[in-house]
């Protein structure tokens, strides 16, 4: 096994030249304090010794040497891809991200600032750019993203100048890192608590493109679970059903189909759908995929939001410790587990009335 010399520092430097650790810092910085000649002599020792600057440390020493000068607080920022900038608050997903990844960023003694994409002053793909540069932010997370393998050109602009990570959905094209819940688990472990129940006749509504944008991961896990339980694949596949706002009779045709007991959903507005449908629609026992405290009476699968921005916030700032600025060679992905909600929707005749 090689043995690897020990580092140099600059206390062995100072100790070598009978001079202080202060003294022998400033120097190598070449600072015009120090004598010429000291300088010089340092210098020499240090490339004679091999030493080298420790990168991580000098990054946090000059942010330190930054907030002596000037107040400044390392700051993350938090960009808003949705179309409307009001949607960070009407959608509880979003909202509960946003909460966490401030909340854990504040913790950890970062400032967040938010940027939405929308505002007409970012019509220049560069100005984004400019901004971060000038209040020296590095870590950059993104939440609202509505295409899975596209980003807008403000955001392709800064890639090379920080860290990027994405919140909530896993982004395609290009690979960057990503954290967000496991879609796949919640589906896949819905589907079995409820088969652990009894029930057989399950099925499955919401909208392709909350599907799409997830890769199938909704779907491909509630027709694993079927599959997993004896179902045929064409059996499992039918069980689905693309929520269209505008279509409640082919959710009623569908329903007739096959008459589920459950429904597993991300879409709050089945449970009015089925209150006004025949007799037999008020027994189908109800599920949410995304629930929150605001679902008054769901159960279903807390996906643990705020949890997905924290570790968003963790993944972010290991990345920066690590100076690791720029797209990754190998994009990581934090998952975030699901856990299962009871709630009066479990009882349908009790729920729908």
């Amino acid at each position: 096994m090689v043995r690897r010399s020990p580092q140099v520092t600059i206390a062995d430097l100072a100790k070598e030249l009978g001079l202080g650790k202060a003294t022998v810092s400033l120097a190598l910085r070449d600072d015009a304090r120090i004598r010429h000649e000291t300088r010089l002599r340092v210098k020499k020792l240090a490339e004679l010794r091999g030493y080298q600057t420790n990168p991580m440390v000098a990054h946090v020493m000059s942010q330190l040497r930054s907030a002596r000068i000037s107040n400044y607080r390392a700051t993350l920022g938090l960009v808003n891809l949705a179309p409307r900038q009001e949607d960070l608050l009407s959608n509880t997903t979003f909202h509960a991200i946003e909460e966490g990844f401030r909340a854990r960023a504040i913790e950890l003694g970062y400032s967040v600032d938010d940027f939405w994409l929308g505002d007409p002053i970012y019509r220049d793909p560069e100005k984004l750019k400019s901004v971060l540069r000038a209040r020296r932010i590095e870590g950059v997370a993104l939440l609202a993203m509505n295409e899975k393998d596209h980003l807008p050109k403000e955001i392709l602009t800064i890639l090379s100048d920080c860290v990027v990570v994405g919140l909530g959905v896993r982004l395609v094209q290009p690979l960057i890192h990503c954290c967000c819940n496991n879609q796949y688990g919640t589906c896949l472990n819905a589907v079995r608590q409820v088969l652990e129940s009894g029930k057989r006749r399950l099925g499955l509504v919401l909208h392709r493109q909350n599907d799409r944008l997830l890769n199938g991961k909704f779907s491909m896990g509630f027709r694993y679970a079927l599959e997993e339980s004896g179902d045929r694949p064409e059996v499992a596949a039918s069980r689905v059903w693309s929520f269209q706002a505008d279509d409640i009779e082919g959710f009623f045709r569908w329903h007739e189909s096959f008459r589920p007991e459950w429904i597993l959903t991300n879409r709050t507005e089945i449970a009015d759908w089925l209150r006004k449908g025949p007799a037999v629609t008020r027994k189908t026992a109800l599920a949410h995929l995304d629930w929150d405290g605001s679902m008054a009476g769901w159960a279903g699968m807390n996906q643990h939001n705020d949890l997905v921005g924290a570790y968003g916030v963790d993944l972010l700032t290991a990345h920066l410790a690590r100076r690791d600025i720029g797209l990754p060679l190998s994009a990581k992905t934090m998952l975030v587990e699901s856990e299962w909600v009871d709630g009066v929707s479990m009882r349908p005749e009790e729920f729908l009335g």
